[in-house]
């Protein structure tokens, strides 16, 4: 009953410290952290499972000095790895591991992967969200060797915890949604705009067009790679689908972006013609990686067709038809820096001669 009720005094405090925080994350943190300087154990840590791909994540760690934290390494994990700890969960039951060398012989995986992050004795609690489970919390090298007691003090935090984790998804909502907002309005000037998410190669429609409903049957809706594939071989010409590919290859973009917030690439579609399609820099995660990006795609023909009109007007002799001096010079120069060989003629035509000159270039 004492070590309940020091418990309960312990959460109350952990409690009242995550609170004075703003952010909800830094809510999260704090509470585990003060949890674990006040029970002595050399790792802390909240696993939330992705049950469409069948993996769990660390999410939030708290480490006490001198302890390597395992955060980066437990990311994607699939849960297969731990099926028995799920079926434990299902039972009703937390997972307790009094010493480790017990499981050598029946979870021999499990045992590998724990005995090199020097763990000797754990206990794993379920969490639950709408009666089903969501993930797990728990604790490495515990101090407290009354195993059942710190059950009942983990399945305490862990119904906290899940009321902390709502509270934070819903400050994400909000964000996203406001940040959805803004970009719906940058969107004007587009014809497409989606959000990318460089880490799990989904996204979020912004803004869309008719053609590619039209044009397009079986939309990805959750893979960008999958999808763009798909909307452009349908609207994008063939000469220029292979460079539309290239560009739009987001597992090289991070390289092609170091030092840019946008870059960009035009192409000839099949509906609207020249098209102009360009990638704008979003955000970073905490370790300064390439996180999120809008992919856009404006249509330029009226722009292009003024461009190339120009281009003809300053590269031809309006009477004749052919090229003019300037427009013959920076061919030649072109030709010249690449190295191309060839002959040049030259003919001049007046009244009174004809004159051809020729060289081997």
């Amino acid at each position: 009953m004492k070590t309940i009720m020091k418990y309960e005094l312990i959460i109350n405090e952990a409690l009242r410290s995550a609170l004075d925080n703003d952010i909800p994350d830094d809510e999260i943190n704090e509470f585990i952290r003060f949890f674990g300087k006040h029970t002595n154990s050399d790792r802390i840590y909240i696993f939330e499972d992705d049950m469409k791909n069948h993996i769990t994540n660390n999410t939030y760690e708290w480490c006490a000095e001198g302890i390597v934290p395992q955060i980066d390494e437990l990311q994607n994990v699939d849960m297969e790895i731990i099926d028995w700890w799920y079926e434990t969960f299902k039972n009703g039951k937390s997972v307790i591991i009094s010493d480790l060398e017990e499981i050598k012989e029946t979870h021999r995986l499990s045992y590998n992967i724990l005995s090199k992050q020097n763990i000797h004795n754990l206990v794993v609690t379920p969490l639950y969200y709408k009666g089903e489970i969501s993930g797990f919390f728990g604790v490495d090298n515990p101090a407290e060797t009354d195993y059942e007691t710190l059950t009942v003090f983990l399945d305490m935090i862990g119904m906290i915890l899940i009321s902390l984790m709502k509270i934070r998804n819903s400050f994400r909502k909000s964000n996203y949604e406001a940040k959805i907002n803004s970009y719906s309005s940058l969107a004007a000037i587009y014809s497409s705009m989606h959000l990318i998410d460089l880490k799990t190669e989904t996204f979020q429609i912004i803004k869309s067009t008719d053609d590619i409903a039209r044009n397009c049957d079986n939309i990805e809706k959750d893979n960008f790679p999958r999808q763009i594939r798909n909307v452009m071989s349908k609207l994008c010409t063939e000469k220029y689908y292979d460079n539309v590919m290239e560009f739009t290859n987001i597992r090289t973009l991070e390289d092609r972006m170091e030092n840019v917030n946008t870059i960009a690439d035009e192409f000839l579609g099949t509906v609207h013609g020249w098209c102009r399609e360009r990638f704008i820099k979003v955000d970073n995660d905490e370790n300064g990686n390439l996180w999120h990006v809008l992919y856009c795609v404006e249509v330029i023909d009226e722009e292009k067709r003024r461009e190339n009109r120009l281009i003809y007007l300053s590269e031809t002799d309006l009477m004749t038809g052919i090229s003019n001096r300037g427009s013959g010079e920076r061919k030649i120069s072109e030709l010249l820096r690449n190295r191309v060989g060839g002959m040049l003629v030259l003919i001049v035509i007046n009244s009174n001669q004809l004159m051809i000159h020729m060289d081997i270039m």
